[in-house]
């Protein structure tokens, strides 16, 4: 299990599971077990499914989207290094993600009034579905691009604080 495919390719590993997690977390958040239970269960199912050497597999989970809704069991902290100033990206990143839906739904809902109508006005509809479109683009680059690129910065600058206290090589 890898949160830096990167690396793990470059050492050669015969087979491998890239999780979009941060470093630390390969197995999920701290204190979710059934999300823990997931991760491992895809992590060893992949032992069976990669068929060729080098490989590495993508997991379809993602930090802060994971399908299941699960309160955290545990409360503590961790003792990797913190990143205080870094936490508000990532909740910034979660409410414009909510916001992207609320809106998305608020479109859905027109869309679906003005094709119930007798005579739905076509023009209209060709728009809303444009916006939808465009609206499913942007949560892709929330959710994707602007999610990982949090994930890498998170992940690098941890890796240079172990670095800098000698505790990473």
């Amino acid at each position: 299990m890898s949160v830096q495919p990167h690396i793990t390719a470059s050492i050669g590993v015969p087979r491998a599971i890239s999780i979009k997690f941060p470093a630390g977390n390969q197995v999920g958040e701290s204190g979710k077990p059934i999300q823990q239970k997931r991760m491992l269960l895809e992590a060893l199912e992949s032992v069976y499914t990669i068929k060729s050497p080098n490989t590495i597999l993508e997991s379809p989970y993602k930090w802060r989207r994971f399908p299941i809704n699960e309160e955290a069991i545990y409360t503590g902290s961790s003792s990797g290094p913190q990143h205080l100033n870094a936490i508000p990206i990532g909740v910034s990143i979660d409410e414009l993600s909510d916001k992207i839906s609320s809106y998305k739904a608020w479109l859905d809902d027109k869309l679906a009034s003005e094709s119930a109508v007798v005579t739905p006005n076509e023009g209209y509809i060709s728009g809303l579905k444009m916006q939808i479109e465009r609206v499913d683009d942007l949560m892709a680059i929330v959710d994707d691009t602007a999610l990982d690129q949090y994930r890498e910065i998170i992940n690098s600058i941890a890796t240079l604080e172990l670095r800098g206290q000698g505790k990473f090589v």
